[in-house]
């Protein structure tokens, strides 16, 4: 294809600090140029290629070409893809209707018109069958299979009425006629970029504009695609950013005024958007993030059950957050890996990958612009998310507004030292899920919640079967000890990397996986060491066994870490241990069980050792929980994921655990009620909190109620519309 360049007036750089200059006003302000172009001509503009040897030259601007079509493809999916919607079980009054007289046609053509009715009662009730159902479940396919549907659809009507039952002489021509235009719509549908690839390419409807008369290799410049479209308004695509080789490269913006065309901001590699980065379709003003995530992989062979050497890597994960929810997604991509881990000693894969800036997040290059100050009521101090005090009990903070390359940020005091790059948390999933299920899980999760930048995501990845119907085979492997290995190397990894602090989400099996393993994994993690200091203030009433003279604090804490029970008087300060066994152990902050799937007696007896490793232990559980029930029913012993009461030890006294009762969220979640926590709102704000302010249950009041030994969340029934 042959690009027109020519040189249009420089503009000013896309990702304005104006806040009231929007996406969508961007955009509109685009068309408009386009429309006063159309209005008042073609350009006058010559073709110029005033660039020197030491600049690119201008053949190589002709590689945004290669970009225009990816991002043209992903246009095209995602049209293609078609979306969930709010209609209930995807039925459609308008399908419903066009099916239903479309067989009030076949019937008056074939009564009426062809006085056929002895003999044809049974075709009359077959092809009625056909079209209610066709009208039920045609809206819940993408646009393909509906095109299928309806070409085999008009291939039986042209059957019955001409009547070709003892017509043998014409099955063979109706088949391959059939047969041809299903394959030639299936062609057309998948090569359909190619197809008008070529057209443009014969037709010359595209051209490229460059801002500028010089644009200098690694540096922001502007550039201008204008496509002209045959029965719609010419649509206008722009890339502002670095190039290199002539394609994107580095932090670009790329807009598309085109319906469902993006206004896509992030990373580029060699012209290809491979994230991180936030992407708004236009007109539908979806909104779609791409993140990535570090992982460790044994699982693979038979069924996925079966373990393998440990693997580590980096995957782009690309999920809709907003507006339309497209089929298909969430998208894995691996950016590197998985690569078999060949450490010996001390696994160095992660800070490997970090070093290599092969992960990345989409706030990395954004200046601070918010910052979370909560109190900490058991230290008497404030606690600030990402900062850790330089002293002990710090109660003050000076914030301020400053510059940074004429952009305005927040900057606090020398008091507070970043915390950046060294807290993480682990998502462990459950049964029934391979690599990619954990990835797209945990993602969404991610993407919803938006994270900040300092709190780097990790997934281990252990072999859980893909199949319900291997529930004791899973079960056994998340006992075994090679697996248990496998994960202990893998934090490891982590300490090795610089992350101090982490926290640990658990989903369903992935509880007993990580509970299993923790005789292995705490060699990992720096045991909180109890100290005794007078607390005469200490007036909670409700039961527990636990000492409210005693304090723990970690052996190796680099962060501040807010109050962690509001019955113990548990707090975390840094001791002094300069031994080389404690320099990357790591604070285990949080343990999160997202519908446990592990026995409320064995907890118990497991819960002395957690404690004595972290501070804030949280369930969430749900008495509704199909999953939970089944298992249940199959080891007949009571289980952690249906327990909506408080876990009273062997003394009478309670646990010291965050219980949450999800059992009145009623949005966005299966009746199973078993897999919601990273696509219900609720449930990712409540997350969200516990992690980044690390507040307890009884402090998160915005959401949660205490009602007896648990929380629940305060909400109404989505049934209620008015009150």
């Amino acid at each position: 294809m042959t690009l027109k360049i020519n040189k249009a007036d420089e503009r000013t750089h896309l990702l304005s600090n104006n806040p009231s200059q929007s996406a969508v006003n961007i955009i509109q302000d685009i068309k408009n140029e386009v429309d006063e172009v159309d209005d008042n001509g073609s350009s006058s503009i010559s073709m110029v290629n005033p660039l020197r040897e030491s600049m690119e030259t201008i053949e190589r601007a002709t590689e945004l070409e290669f970009t225009y079509w990816i991002m043209k493809k992903r246009q095209w999916s995602r049209i293609q893809r078609g979306t969930f919607t709010n209609e209930k079980r995807g039925f459609s009054i308008l399908w419903f209707l066009f099916f239903m007289i479309v067989y009030g046609v076949y019937l008056f053509l074939q009564i009426y018109h062809f006085q056929r009715i002895s003999g044809y009662i049974l075709e009359f009730i077959l092809m009625g069958f056909i079209s209610f159902s066709l009208g039920l479940l045609v809206p819940r396919f993408a646009i393909i299979v509906r095109i299928v549907f309806l070409e085999v659809y008009s291939t039986l009507y042209l059957f019955f009425i001409f009547n070709l039952y003892y017509e043998k002489q014409y099955y063979i021509p109706l088949i391959s006629l059939g047969s041809g235009v299903l394959v030639f719509t299936i062609i057309c549908f998948f090569v359909y970029p190619y197809i008008m690839r070529c057209i443009f390419s014969i037709t010359g409807a595209i051209t490229l504009n460059v801002d500028k008369d010089q644009w200098v290799r690694g540096e922001s410049n502007r550039f201008t695609i204008k496509q002209k479209n045959l029965f719609q308004k010419p649509s206008t695509c722009i890339y502002e950013g670095p190039l290199l080789d002539g394609r994107p490269h580095g932090i670009g913006t790329w807009m598309d005024t085109s319906y469902q065309g993006e206004l896509l901001t992030g990373f580029w590699e060699d012209g290809i958007p491979l994230g991180p980065f936030e992407s708004m379709e236009n007109d539908t003003r979806s909104l779609l993030v791409n993140l990535r995530i570090i992982y460790g992989t044994n699982g693979g062979g038979k069924s996925w059950l079966d373990r393998i050497p440990l693997n580590i890597g980096v995957a782009s994960i690309e999920c809709c957050v907003s507006g339309n929810f497209f089929k298909g997604y969430p998208k894995v991509s691996m950016i590197k890996g998985p690569d078999l881990c060949k450490c010996q000693n001390r696994c160095t894969c992660i800070q490997s990958l970090l070093d290599k800036k092969y992960y990345r997040h989409i706030d990395d290059d954004k200046t601070i612009t918010s910052i979370v100050v909560s109190l900490d009521k058991k230290m008497d101090a404030l606690a600030i998310s990402g900062f850790k005090p330089l002293h002990p009990k710090n109660k003050t903070v000076s914030i301020e507004i400053g510059r940074q390359e004429n952009v305005q940020k927040l900057i606090v005091d020398d008091n507070w030292i970043s915390s950046q790059s060294n807290e993480g948390i682990l998502f462990i999933h459950g049964y029934d899920h391979d690599l990619k299920d954990a990835l797209k899980r945990f993602a969404q999760f991610l993407a919803l919640g938006h994270f900040p930048n300092y709190i780097k995501p990790f997934v281990f990845n252990w072999p859980s079967s893909t199949s319900p119907l291997l529930y004791w085979c899973a079960h056994s492997v998340a006992s075994d000890n090679d697996n248990h290995r496998d994960l202990q190397k893998f934090i490891e990894s982590l300490g090795q990397s610089g992350i101090r602090n982490l926290h640990i989400m658990c989903h369903s099996m992935g509880t007993r996986f990580f509970l299993r393993s923790f005789s292995k994994i705490k060699k990992a993690f720096a045991k909180r060491k109890p100290i005794v200091y007078n607390n005469n203030n200490n007036n909670n009433n409700n039961n527990n066994n636990n000492n409210n003279n005693e304090i723990f604090n970690n052996s190796n804490n680099n962060n501040n870490d807010i109050s962690s029970s509001s019955n113990s008087g548990f707090v975390q300060q840094p001791e002094q241990d300069k031994s080389l066994k404690y320099i990357n152990k790591i604070n285990l902050t949080n343990l999160i069980f997202l519908n446990p799937d592990y026995e409320i007696n064995t907890f118990k007896n497991d819960y002395g050792e957690l404690r004595n490793y972290c501070p804030r232990i949280t369930v969430y559980a749900d008495h509704r929980d199909e999953a939970i029930k089944m298992a249940f029913r199959i080891t007949q012993k009571r289980n952690l994921g249906n327990n909506i009461f408080g876990i009273v030890d062997d003394d009478g006294g309670m646990l010291d655990v965050d219980i949450i009762d999800t059992g009145d969220l009623d949005s966005n979640m299966s009746e199973r009620h078993h897999s919601f926590f990273n696509i219900n709102r609720l449930m990712v704000d409540d997350l969200h909190d516990l992690i980044v302010t690390g507040k307890r249950a009884m402090d998160r009041t915005s959401r949660l109620k205490s009602v007896g030994d648990v929380f629940r969340f305060s909400i109404l029934p989505s049934t209620v519309v008015v009150v």
